[in-house]
């Protein structure tokens, strides 16, 4: 019976020694990135540096620009940040001046060391109109719901062809079907910020709901870009008004990397501390504590290097905290254990008591703080969220390992430890009460 007690501890140490190996060097196969590591962590403003572009809002002739436009112009912005995978970010309004400020970080992956190129297109009024042949509008933005990236064949040859996939709303659908009824052997014309894009010849009537727009530029990679570019501008929305670049500066990374590296090194010197006062206040369990918290910490980097999460220097203190609501969650356990082995009470009904009566301390203590957490993440804007969202994630983690993996790693040890007590921090061994 100790010899599978033997042989799951040791599956479950791999197990926990192959996803700490993933997190640190990540998986390639072939070429292809699988599994990023830790070295691909996206990092925030305040770590990797970037950009801050103050842009001023101009209004048509006649026109005034209402908080409500400048809103609407933020929520265009953010949503074409988030087109482009970038979601730690600043942007905010000052409507006294009619000015726009975006901070965005900038990206790892950017081989020009240029980080105004993660702004590009922010400034597009990204005003779309499909034109007949006199330049009467037949349809505009507000008769699309929807446009995306497509790289599918676009004609018999079946050669891939990167393009824009429009999706009408119902009215526009039904002026589109209008429109090529009327317009059979003329062009329909489609604009965007009045620059022409493509001019195809109507050969029928179209009743579907949706169109494509194939790129003019002459090679594959450059009709992508443009596709990709065109698809997020549609996609997001039109500008209520253009804007124009006041004010541009880069944000050195130079101080963000040295509190990162300092932290890193805090963070790994608290590990080791923190695993030798478990061992040594409760030896097995303390043992046991050290896996989980190991496991903790790698999954924490497998998420958030794998789903695009920017760390920020609030994020790092946020994982941190959750790291120490980790351990309190073992202390709280332990601690029941030893009570119940100094009152001679047999190792296995120890075991089951100390985690049912744990249990109602751990959850509250943590559902309280992942409530603040997602609130944080829910109210805050750029570091804020930071910090809410990977504190939250690490409360979840928190509670996957230091309770279920720790009371199945504790179940394996518990009946090769069951006759000394001493193992499990109790000062001198006690006779069972079978």
């Amino acid at each position: 019976m100790k010899f599978k007690n033997v042989i799951k501890i040791v599956i479950y140490v791999a197990i926990v020694a192959l996803i700490t190996y993933f997190a640190l060097f990540g998986l390639t196969i072939k070429g292809r990135n699988i599994i990023k590591s830790a070295k691909e962590i996206n990092t925030g403003l305040d770590i990797s540096g970037g950009v801050t572009i103050t842009y001023q809002a101009i209004a048509e002739e006649g026109k005034e620009i209402t908080e409500y436009d400048l809103k609407k112009s933020v929520e265009v912005i953010e949503n074409r940040l988030y087109s482009k995978n970038i979601f730690d970010y600043i942007v905010r309004y000052d409507l006294a001046t009619n000015q726009i400020t975006v901070e965005v970080p900038r990206d790892k992956s950017d081989t020009t060391n240029d980080p105004i190129t993660a702004v590009e297109g922010l400034d597009k009024t990204a005003k779309i109109e499909f034109r007949d042949p006199d330049s009467n509008v037949l349809l505009s933005g507000d008769d699309i719901a929807s446009a995306k990236y497509s790289n599918s064949a676009t004609d018999s040859t079946g050669f891939a062809n990167p393009h824009v996939e429009l999706t009408f709303s119902d009215e526009g659908a039904k002026k589109f079907s209008e429109a090529t009824a009327n317009l059979i052997g003329k062009t329909i014309s489609i604009y965007l910020d009045d620059t022409l894009i493509t001019s195809p010849v109507v050969s029928q009537q179209i009743n579907s709901n949706t169109a494509i727009i194939t790129m003019g530029s002459e090679s594959n990679k450059e009709k992508e870009e443009q596709a990709r570019q065109y698809a997020m501008l549609i996609d997001s929305g039109a500008l209520p008004f253009s804007l124009e670049v006041i004010n541009k500066e880069y944000i050195d990374p130079y101080i963000g990397q040295q509190a990162l590296e300092i932290s890193i090194k805090a963070g790994i010197v608290a590990l080791i501390l923190i695993c030798l006062i478990m061992l040594v206040v409760y030896r097995v369990p303390g043992l046991v504590a050290s896996i989980s918290l190991i496991a903790y910490i790698a999954l924490n980097i497998l998420i958030i290097s794998n789903t695009n999460i920017s760390l920020t220097l609030p994020g790092i203190a946020g994982l941190i905290l959750s790291i120490g609501m980790a351990v309190d969650a073992n202390v709280i356990i332990y601690e029941r254990l030893k009570e119940e082995l100094k009152q001679n009470v047999n190792y296995k009904k120890a075991f089951e008591r100390s985690f049912k009566n744990a249990m109602t301390a751990i959850v509250d203590g943590n559902v309280t703080t992942f409530t603040v957490a997602i609130l944080l993440y829910i109210v805050g804007i750029g570091f804020v969220k930071g910090f809410g969202i990977v504190l939250a994630l690490g409360v979840l983690l928190s509670l996957l390992t230091a309770v279920v993996l720790t009371k199945y790693l504790l179940k394996e040890f518990m009946p090769l430890c069951d006759k000394h007590t001493f193992l499990f921090g109790v000062k001198k061994e006690v006779k069972e009460n079978d």
